[in-house]
């Protein structure tokens, strides 16, 4: 995806914001409806599959390979892509 680079900004960026979802932002050309911080995560929800409502978009994670870590009702999958960034899905 073309928006990596200036996504990896807004992602630096993010500070100690955990957890605090920002309103639907346009990021090159890409438009998220969320982004957010979880630990040394940066969510990036583009949208909602279905009618449970199971997010899903791209995470960037500089760190190390995000694992599925959230709780027991959750299912979360994670796609590598490039670098440090991962398509994510929840799964209700």
């Amino acid at each position: 995806m073309n928006s990596f680079a200036e996504m990896e900004q807004v992602a630096r960026a993010a500070g100690s914001d955990d957890g605090v979802a920002t309103r639907s932002r346009k990021i090159g050309e890409v438009e998220f409806q969320a982004i957010y911080q979880e630990g040394d995560r940066v969510y990036f929800r583009v949208g909602e599959n279905g009618p449970s409502v199971d997010p899903y978009g791209y995470v960037w994670s500089p760190e190390h390979v995000p694992v599925d870590d959230s709780n027991p009702s959750v299912a979360s999958s994670f796609e590598h892509i490039q670098g440090p960034w991962y398509r994510w899905s929840d799964s209700y």
